[in-house]
């Protein structure tokens, strides 16, 4: 990532730049190294440059740890993977630039940093970086392959699992809508020529079609705008984007599946940096900047503070989770694998444990979201069809 900054140097004459690094931590600590006394500094953010796609990412992980592998040079197997895409393409230039990066005299590591068609994702880097050093870069582009391509199938099966009841919910929205704004008002004026006392269900049925039929594009504009509204506060907002990640760990069923979610990516990723010899309170620091939600990520975040300036993992648990927001299991295998030298298999084993608890839970739900779905929609356009009809019976009687 790139940073831009503002300070003044060791001859105190004000000084302004961009820096390279993984994170903005990092990025003060280079700039402190170089004597520049920080009065500001903020990511550097391209507007057009998008973040690393998963399928890019998979194949550059796989093919470059096969060339690797080979005996291949790192610039030449990055070409050689550049030449799966076509010229000009943004994965071509990505891989293409990168290599012109190495050849210049430049890591990996620096090379994807520096690069600028695309967001490197931090832990991405960090794993790089390290693995680099320590020597085993082919392994560790393997692992982050199958981690982001395990990541994707999760994606993509949650996607797909929520395709039928969706398009259920959608065609019974347009079915009840229809009814209440097209059939039910050419029924109203027979209605109104009888002038007998209407019942109870009918006169609610004939609210709802008036109001819809009056304020139906109102109500869409606003629900429209409000979930813009909130999905953009919710991104952009640090602070509404805290509130509301703390109050979706606490709705029944989904909050359990996010905070698995959470801490399988967590579990996953602090296992490969750990492998690839990263020191347990970085990993756990980097680990921590790849959590979706804000508040487990500010969570972890404390935590790894806190072990930097000498606490124990359980201790710092214990003073910033509140019970029951972190399984129990999970504490313990970290706690019990600080102290070993299994914690990257444990961390990896809990990873894919929560992945597999996941799926079971979508499962069950959408068991029993399909037949509640049925019955709810079954129950509205019954009561609406009912309420036209008891009308219609009473003056078929009283004729």
């Amino acid at each position: 990532m790139t940073f831009r900054y503002k300070g003044y140097d060791s001859s105190g004459k004000r000084t302004r730049g961009t820096i390279t690094a993984t994170s903005i931590e990092e990025a003060k600590e280079q700039l402190r190294h170089s004597g520049i006394l920080i009065e500001s500094i903020s990511l550097h953010r391209n507007l057009f440059a998008r973040e690393l796609p998963p399928a890019l990412t998979v194949a550059l992980g796989r093919n470059l740890s096969l060339y690797l592998k080979a005996g291949i040079s790192l610039p030449r197997g990055l070409h050689l993977v550049a030449e799966n895409y076509p010229k000009g393409s943004k994965q071509r230039n990505f891989l293409e630039e990168v290599a012109r990066h190495i050849e210049s005299g430049g890591s990996f590591y620096d090379a994807l940093a520096a690069q600028t068609v695309y967001t490197v994702p931090p832990f991405f880097l960090h794993t790089v970086k390290v693995a680099q050093k320590s020597g085993n870069l082919e392994m560790v582009l393997l692992e982050l392959a199958d981690y982001v391509q395990e990541q994707e199938r999760i994606k993509r099966d949650v996607a797909k699992a929520f395709i039928y009841p969706t398009f259920i919910l959608l065609i019974a929205v347009a079915m009840i809508n229809f009814m209440l704004t097209t059939i039910i008002p050419k029924i109203v004026d027979m209605f109104e020529a009888t002038k007998s006392e209407l019942p109870t269900a009918t006169k609610i049925t004939l609210a709802l079609s008036h109001f819809f039929q009056t304020y139906s594009w109102i109500i869409l504009i606003i629900l429209v705008s409000a979930v813009a509204a909130v999905t953009l506060f919710w991104k952009r907002s640090r602070r509404f984007g805290y509130i509301m990640d703390r109050m979706v760990l606490k709705i029944p069923l989904f909050g359990d599946m996010i905070t698995s979610m959470e801490l399988g990516r967590f579990g996953r990723v602090m296992s490969l940096l750990l492998q690839s010899g990263v020191p347990f309170a970085q990993a756990l620091n980097y680990a921590a900047q790849t959590v979706g939600n804000r508040y487990l990520q500010k969570l972890f975040g404390k935590i790894a503070t806190q072990i930097v300036e000498g606490k124990s993992f359980t201790r710092a648990v214990r003073e910033n989770v509140k019970e029951r927001e972190i399984p129990n299991d999970f504490i313990n295998a970290v706690a019990l694998g600080e102290k070993s030298s299994h914690l990257a298999f444990s961390l990896k084993s809990l990873s894919e444990l929560y992945a597999q608890q996941n799926r079971d839970r979508i499962e069950v739900m959408l068991a029993l979201l399909e037949p509640v779905l049925m019955l709810t929609i079954g129950g509205i356009i019954g009561f609406l069809v009912i309420s036209m009809l008891l009308p219609i019976f009473s003056i078929s009687l009283e004729g």
